[in-house]
C-alpha cells in the first residue's frame, strides 16, 4: 500500500499517547478515535458521526501484529502486560477475573486523510471458543477489505515470505490469475478473520483515481467509490440471515445511506446471494466507508452460531456518536441487545456502550467523547 506522510504518521502517534495514558478508552474505541467533530456537527437530539473503528479479539497479539503490519498497518499502542481491566470488563460483559491485553495500530483510509484505526484484543482466565475455521460465507464470519496498488500479489508475496499467507478457497473468487497482477484477492489473518484485497489501478500523474463518483446519496453502482481515492482500509462485511432486517438497524440507527434490497443474483459469484453495500461517513471526515451485508439464501432465517465478544475471531465496529441517551435507545426499540453489564458507562474519554445487533450476528459499540 501507498505509504502516508509524516502528518498521517504524527496524527497516529499523538492517538497512541492519548491511549496509552486511559487504558479504558483503548478498549471502548477512545484509544484517540475521539477524533473532534467538524464545526456544527453535534447534537444533544443523538448524531451518529460515522464509523470510526474496528474491534477484534485475536489468540496472540503479536502474531496478529506481524500480520497487518505487513498490510500497512501501524502500532499505535503497543500491548502491554496481562491484567484486569476493570471497565473493559464490564464494557464487553465479561467475567470479573477477565485479564486481557490490548494493541492499537492504524491504517491509512482509502477515503480520507484521517488513518483508520483497528483495536486487537486477547484475553485469558476465560472459556473461549476459537471460530477461526468458520467458511467465508458462514454466519458469524465476515471480512475486512483493504484497497492496496496495481497488484494483489505485492502483499500475498509479503505473506507468503513471512510464513502468514492464507488464502481461503472461495470458488470463483479464488481463481489465480494465468499471468499478469491479480486484481483481487482473499486471505485470512492468523485467527481466521477474512481479508479483502482490491487492487486499484495506478493514478496518472495529477488525477484522483474515481475523482467523478459520489457516495453521500443514492446507494447505487452507478455512483459508488468502489476503491476510494488511495490505498488503505475500505469497507467490513457482515454476513447475515435477514437483510432487510439488518438494514433497518445499519440505516434506520446508525445512518448508513443503503440500496433497496432487490432479489438476490441469479447468476456468477452472487448466485443466491442479496449484497447491500452501505455508505458511513468515516468519523469526523466527508468520506465514505461501507459496511456490506451479505445474505446469502443458505443463512435465511438461521440463528447465529452463539459467539461472544471474548471468543477468538470475533469481530465489533465501532461508532462515534454525540447523545448517545438517545442513539442508544433507538437502537434499543431497534431491537439491539445490551452487551456492556448496565448499559451506557463512564470510560475515561467520554461514555460508550457495547450493543448485539437485532439479527444477534453483529457486535456495535457506541463512543460519545466528552466534550472536552
Amino acid at each position: 500500500m501507498k505509504k502516508r506522510g509524516a502528518v498521517d504518521f504524527m496524527r497516529s502517534s499523538r492517538l497512541g499517547i492519548l491511549a496509552a495514558a486511559c487504558a479504558l478508552v483503548v478498549a471502548a474505541a477512545a484509544s484517540g478515535l475521539a477524533r473532534t467533530p467538524k464545526a456544527g456537527a453535534a447534537g444533544g437530539e443523538g448524531k451518529v458521526f460515522g464509523m470510526a473503528f474496528d474491534g477484534h479479539s485475536v489468540s496472540n497479539l503479536e502474531n496478529s501484529i506481524k500480520f497487518y503490519k505487513i498490510l500497512d498497518f501501524r502500532v499505535v499502542q503497543k500491548p502491554g502486560s496481562w491484567k484486569v481491566d476493570k471497565g473493559l470488563n464490564k464494557l464487553e460483559g465479561l467475567p470479573a477475573g477477565t485479564q486481557s491485553r490490548t494493541a492499537v495500530l492504524a491504517t491509512q483510509s482509502s477515503v480520507s486523510d484521517t488513518p483508520f484505526d483497528l483495536i486487537l484484543h486477547q484475553y485469558k482466565g476465560i472459556d473461549q471458543r476459537n471460530w477461526s475455521k468458520l467458511d467465508s460465507g458462514a454466519l458469524g464470519a465476515g471480512h475486512m477489505d483493504l484497497t492496496v496498488m496495481e497488484d494483489c500479489n505485492i502483499s500475498m508475496d509479503k505473506l507468503k515470505a513471512a510464513g502468514l499467507l492464507v488464502v481461503p478457497s472461495m470458488g470463483m473468487m479464488s481463481r489465480t490469475p494465468v499471468k499478469g497482477p491479480r486484481p483481487f484477492a482473499f486471505v485470512q489473518d492468523p485467527d481466521g478473520w477474512f481479508i479483502e484485497l482490491f487492487a486499484m489501478p495506478k493514478p496518472q500523474p495529477g488525477v484522483r483515481p474515481d475523482a467523478g463518483k459520489v457516495s453521500d446519496s443514492s446507494a447505487t453502482m452507478t455512483n459508488i467509490n468502489r476503491l476510494g481515492y488511495q490505498t488503505g482500509f475500505n469497507h467490513i462485511g457482515l454476513n447475515v440471515s435477514d437483510a432487510a432486517k439488518e438494514r433497518a438497524f445499519y440505516e434506520g440507527v446508525l445512518g448508513g445511506d443503503y440500496p433497496p434490497i432487490t432479489p438476490p443474483g441469479q447468476t456468477g459469484m452472487l448466485r443466491g446471494m442479496t449484497m447491500l453495500n452501505g455508505w458511513f461517513n468515516q468519523a469526523t471526515t466527508n468520506g465514505k466507508v461501507r459496511l456490506e451485508i451479505l445474505g446469502a439464501a443458505a443463512n435465511a432465517g438461521k440463528p447465529g452460531p452463539g459467539e461472544k465478544l471474548s471468543d477468538v475471531n470475533v469481530n465489533y465496529v465501532g461508532f462515534q456518536v454525540s447523545g448517545i441517551d438517545a442513539v442508544y435507545a433507538k437502537a434499543k426499540d431497534a431491537g439491539a441487545t445490551d452487551v456492556t453489564d448496565g448499559g451506557i458507562m463512564k470510560v475515561k474519554g467520554g461514555r460508550g456502550v457495547m450493543l448485539l445487533d437485532p439479527n444477534g450476528l453483529g457486535y456495535v459499540e457506541l463512543f460519545e467523547p466528552s466534550k472536552k
